[in-house]
């Protein structure tokens, strides 16, 4: 599984970004792509266009209807303009997940809306919608989502339902220091 943190510009400068801690712990398994929309990454593109990139986003801004009361399971949604409608209750149920990248939007969440609102091949990706009890830890931003987990949180969460407890726990930990 490889992390694609597609990073709003604006977070490039920001102290408050999570991001950064996780391509410093993990690069192997994590890359950013500078998001632009009159110049979208073009292999990022055909990755969203052919179902080998999906998009992590919550299910409330994906769904008709919001998610109420959490239960920690992973979930994929695509939108109903798809050739086909895929729904999995964990992680390990997506095929070849090995081969596949999980796109996250490296932004505000204002900003990643408007990045979903201004980016097509991201409107045509598959979905995973993350679903957790836990409410994030984050406290460096104002105006955050309810329910929504900050950058680092959802990777650690992935790691997590993914069997890498371990990888899962140093970004936990390196959290906690930039939270601090």
């Amino acid at each position: 599984m490889q992390i694609i943190l597609l990073t709003h510009e604006r977070e490039l400068s920001r102290v408050t970004n999570t991001g950064k801690l996780a391509l410093v712990h993990f690069p192997q398994y994590c890359r950013k792509v500078i998001w632009s929309r009159a110049q979208p990454d073009k292999p990022l593109q055909l990755a969203c266009e052919t179902g080998t990139a999906i998009l992590l986003f919550p299910a409330s801004e994906v769904a008709e209807k919001p998610v109420n009361g959490f239960d920690d399971e992973i979930s994929v949604k695509q939108q109903s303009g798809n050739k086909s409608v895929h729904h999995y209750e964990r992680l390990t149920d997506i095929d070849s997940l090995a081969h596949k990248s999980i796109v996250i939007l490296d932004a505000t969440w204002q900003e990643a809306r408007k990045m979903m609102r201004q980016s097509p091949y991201l409107q045509q990706a598959s979905k995973l919608s993350l679903s957790t009890t836990a409410r994030s830890q984050y406290q460096l931003r104002r105006n955050q989502l309810e329910g929504g987990l900050c950058t680092l949180e959802c990777i650690a969460l992935l790691f997590s339902h993914a069997g890498m407890s371990a990888e899962a726990k140093r970004l936990q930990q390196a959290f906690a220091l930039h939270n601090g």
